[in-house]
């Protein structure tokens, strides 16, 4: 005992080094998987940027900026400038030549060249992302003084499948995360600090984010929130008794905020220089965003009166307001928590529970009808926003998030302001969405990630650090009911898909059907465990488990859940999900493996495919085609690839035989399919529409 204590000081006395040490094992790990199966895969969106597709959007951006047609800069309405910078820097190293050697209705791909063009062009993307790790290290460690934070918040970022997947894509997606964290944290850091650096990085966090996708104007009134959410928290302790220095850091702070978001906007004119020559493409890009227009005048607007209470009056009606406003400071907080935590807790146990509370099953993962799902009711499509987020979390960084705001409801965390604000941006993130009657999907989530990440890894640190032992029994209470819950209902589910037909699946569906089952599994599991479990066993454990074992375990669980899915990073589901369920298709993954399928059969260079996504074509040796229009009496089709978002609408599918001859199963989901299916001999199509027959569908292998 007396060499294990001996020990942990010698680790506490080189604690940087520690961490240094850490941060570059999980760098290490995130490169060792990005770079994992690179170049073979084709994403959905990513043949419009890359060379040779018919868009080139990347090329196109550069051809404009060289002939100097600056109009013909906005490239996209994303705009995904930032790739044309980022993934642009392949194209000095690249020689021009493209993938397709027969371009036309039936193509031919050159898949070496295939390989090679997407791997140069998302390995800066990669390595940008990577090297993030030091700015997200650096400035939460600013932001927390402490680097136990700084460095879980980094496990949970860079060892997320999800944002290890989204870094290997050539889309505006994979940089705006990356920006658009990079600014928030930033801004709070100037908020904090008052320093002008941050306030200087600030706007240029801001003006990437918004060269990379126009969402980024959601920051706009966001910073205005936190900036009025500062003063709501540090009003007592920095104002109360001291209007002059009030009234001296409001004229500084909205100075500094209009300043930000005018050097934003100018770095995204720069960056665009459409933006020069059309000013409509400036206006409509910012401040003129759907949506964004009449809230920019509203606080632009309150900033105004703001000033001039300042300077008139020296703060004295902001001084008022900010006292009578000081219930908010604790009864706000716990609001948000409560309605956070609900949601995802009613959203886990509901799938689990087989939509017993809620019937959200018929509600598609990727539904893109705005009219389909505005029609929906408020609280379902509330609730289903939720989804792609709490199920593409790994397990530890959702149970984080789950105990930060459990924690923050019963006892106020030390660092109170920043998981304030960033609950408060879920909340504000949703109801934009809802208001633009989007259902997001992971990708659209993405910003949601490094900021789940970031409150599970200061709940961890607080929950393990002995200390607020007496305050945290309410929350440890309520934790291990919601924890006993999940696990019951979990178990429930997971026997069911393993024994299907037994009796005791069958029996314990009909439980699982029963609204009474969630609370039923909470109170008996949360009783059981609080029985079981010693009086302050819980604050024992934190005396052992320290900070580097914590931080090993970490680590390893994260780690688990990226071995699982690879290569499918993006497509990561975590097992909380019952497998009958999916949140995501293929997405383009698994296309390269349908190809060394196709290349390795005969004559495969003769061969003709008809694929009903990208990926598959770009890889294969012989003929493929996408089009619906085709006279398969001049082009014979051998075989067909097909996926989860394949709809034909036209005669000649009929011609495939039943079942498949290869296929995958992303994550172990047979709804997230990918196959191959055999065309059948023309004379037996033409037998099957005399008889009227279709028997191109097989239920069992849909």
């Amino acid at each position: 005992m007396q060499n294990i204590i001996v020990f942990f000081k010698k680790l506490k006395e080189s604690e940087h080094k520690i961490t240094y040490g850490f941060l570059g094992i999980v760098l290490a790990i995130f490169f060792a998987f990005g770079l994992h199966h690179l170049g073979q895969f084709i994403t959905a969106d990513e043949h419009f940027w890359l060379p040779n597709s018919g868009f080139d959007r990347i090329s196109n951006y550069w051809k404009a900026v060289k002939k100097g047609e600056w109009a013909k800069t906005r490239i996209n309405d994303k705009p995904g400038i930032t790739l044309a910078y980022t993934s642009g820097i392949a194209m000095f190293f690249d020689d021009a030549k493209g993938q397709i050697l027969n371009n036309g209705t039936v193509k031919r791909f050159d898949p070496a060249r295939t390989q090679q063009i997407s791997f140069e062009y998302r390995l800066p993307i990669l390595i940008l992302s990577g090297l993030f790790i030091f700015f997200f290290f650096w400035i939460i460690k600013k932001i927390t003084d402490d680097e136990w934070i700084a460095l879980w918040s980094s496990v949970f970022i860079f060892l997320s499948p999800i944002l290890v997947g989204i870094s290997q894509i050539v889309n505006p997606d994979s940089l705006f995360w990356i920006f658009g964290t990079a600014s928030f944290l930033s801004y709070f850091a100037f908020l904090q600090k008052g320093r002008r650096k941050f306030a200087v990085m600030t706007g240029i966090f801001l003006g990437l984010g918004l060269a990379s996708k126009y969402v980024s104007v959601i920051f706009f009134p966001f910073f205005f929130v936190m900036m009025l959410s500062y003063y709501l928290f540090v009003y007592e302790e920095k104002f109360k008794d001291n209007p002059e220095l009030l009234s001296k850091s409001l004229v500084k702070n909205i100075l500094a905020y209009l300043a930000i978001l005018g050097a934003g906007m100018l770095i995204f004119a720069i960056l665009m220089p459409a933006s020069f020559v059309q000013p409509k493409v400036l206006y409509e890009g910012t401040i003129g965003f759907p949506g964004m227009n009449k809230i920019f005048w509203i606080i632009i607007f309150l900033n105004a009166v703001l000033l001039l209470d300042s300077f008139v009056f020296k703060s004295r009606y902001s001084l008022i307001v900010l006292e009578k406003l000081q219930f908010l400071k604790n009864k706000l907080p716990i609001l948000v928590y409560f309605i956070l935590v609900g949601s995802v807790v009613f959203i886990v146990v509901n799938y689990l529970a087989r939509n017993a509370f809620l019937d959200l099953n018929k509600i598609p993962f990727d539904l893109k009808q705005k009219d389909s799902f505005r029609e929906l009711p408020l609280l379902k499509k509330y609730i289903v926003e939720f989804r792609a987020l709490v199920f593409a979390l790994t397990p530890v960084a959702l149970f984080g998030l789950i105990l930060a705001w459990i924690k923050n409801i019963f006892h106020k965390s030390k660092h109170d302001l920043l998981v304030f604000v960033l609950s408060v941006f879920f909340l504000v993130f949703y109801a934009a969405v809802l208001f633009q009657g989007l259902l997001v999907t992971i990708r659209y989530s993405i910003i949601l990630f490094p900021f789940s990440a970031i409150l599970a890894a200061i709940a961890i640190r607080e929950f393990f650090d002995g200390k607020e032992k007496s305050q945290s029994k309410k929350s440890l209470a309520v934790l291990s009911v919601v924890f006993m819950a999940i696990l019951i209902l979990w178990m429930i589910s997971y026997f069911s898909q393993a024994f299907p037909s037994s009796v005791l699946t069958i029996w314990l569906g009909s439980i699982a059907k029963s609204k009474m089952t969630a609370f039923f599994s909470a109170l008996v599991g949360g009783a059981l465990l609080l029985w079981i479990v010693p009086k302050y066993f819980p604050w024992k454990i934190r005396v052992v488990v320290k900070k580097v074992p914590l931080t090993i375990f970490l680590i390893a669980a994260n780690l688990i859940s990226i071995w699982l899915i690879s290569p499918f990073y993006f497509s990561y589901t975590n097992d909380i999900l019952p497998k009958q369920y999916i949140i995501s298709g293929a997405w383009g993954y698994g296309g390269y493996e349908a190809a060394q399928y196709l290349n390795g059969l005969s004559d495969a260079k003769n061969l003709t495919v008809w694929a009903d996504a990208y990926g598959v074509c770009e890889f294969f040796v012989g003929r493929c085609t996408h089009s619906h229009k085709l006279d398969t009496n001049k082009i014979k089709i051998n075989y067909y690839f097909r996926s989860l978002q394949s709809s034909v609408p036209f005669d000649f599918p009929h011609a495939m035989e039943s079942g498949s001859v290869w296929r995958i199963d992303i994550d172990g989901r047979s709804r997230s399919f990918i196959k191959i299916q055999k065309a059948k001999p023309l004379n037996s199509v033409s037998n099957d529409a005399a008889s009227g027959t279709d028997s191109s569908y097989d239920s069992v292998d849909e």
